[in-house]
């Protein structure tokens, strides 16, 4: 394995998809600010990340997103809102597009040139319009067809650039790793999945992986990164509760672990810049 990309998708718990029909009242509960001990983490490994922030957690947590630029990471956008974006016009994605990048500019001081979808519910028509706004990377590439809310991008005119890249003139497209177990290919880089496996689990999959994949790339999210219980007034369903709390107790310190393995490995970590 030759590059890894650590990623960060900043959101609250209450933007979760399957969590957003159980909420009347967010109260004045965040979980972002926790991620400062994940910067703390990143810091004593001297990693530098990719952070996607969405616009309104950005503009209520501006400290933390210039902490992430002043200790090197790069910070991308992760959208207006935290709705799925084939649910959009293209006329109003183009507007909220605009919106949020200036938004964050404003507060970064640099310029914002990545995106995520949310939900990786990026649509090729939709990358285009990125491409036309000024982005130069995107990371909403999952072959994962399985998901109800995950799109399969079909990337025409895009060219392999290298392992987990893709790449039309000067932009870049970044895949999130899978591996195929049995019919199906299987996130193993972030998400309910990293959480549910144990560490020797994810290590026996990253060798397997390595077999048709030079480079990997890492995703999580705030709520992944702390212990913290979320209060939640409504009792949630067993699935739902499953999905989002299986896993969370000693998460960081698993992810830790795992980039000190990688490291071990003599990987690089570089950002998405």
């Amino acid at each position: 394995m030759k590059k890894v990309w650590i990623t960060v998708d900043i959101e609250e718990w209450y933007h979760l998809e399957y969590i957003r029909k159980y909420i009347k009242d967010k109260g004045d509960f965040r979980i972002v600010p926790k991620l400062n001990d994940f910067l703390d983490d990143l810091d004593r490994l001297n990693i530098k990340a990719t952070f996607f922030t969405l616009m309104d957690v950005a503009e209520d947590n501006p400290n933390l997103i210039r902490r992430i630029v002043t200790s090197g990471h790069v910070v991308g956008c992760h959208g207006y809102d935290h709705d799925l974006l084939y649910n959009k016009s293209n006329d109003i994605f183009i507007k909220q597009l605009y919106i949020a990048k200036k938004s964050i500019e404003d507060i970064t001081g640099t310029d914002i040139l990545g995106y995520r979808a949310s939900c990786y519910s990026m649509e090729d028509e939709k990358l285009d319009i990125l491409i036309n706004c000024g982005f130069k990377f995107d990371s909403s590439y999952i072959r994962f067809e399985k998901h109800d809310l995950y799109r399969n991008l079909k990337l025409d005119g895009f060219s392999r650039y290298e392992s987990l890249v893709y790449s039309k003139f000067d932009f870049c497209e970044y895949e999130i790793p899978t591996v195929k177990i049995f019919r199906y290919n299987i996130p193993i880089s972030g998400g309910g999945y990293i959480r549910l496996f144990p560490m020797w689990l994810l290590k026996k999959l990253l060798k397997r992986y390595q077999k048709s994949e030079d480079n990997f790339l890492l995703y999580v999210h705030p709520f992944e990164l702390t212990d913290v219980d979320i209060p939640i007034s409504n009792k949630l369903s067993l699935k739902d509760n499953f999905r989002m709390n299986i896993g969370r107790k000693g998460n960081r310190k698993k992810i830790v672990r795992l980039l000190e393995y990688l490291q071990e490995n003599g990987v690089e970590f570089c950002t998405m810049s």
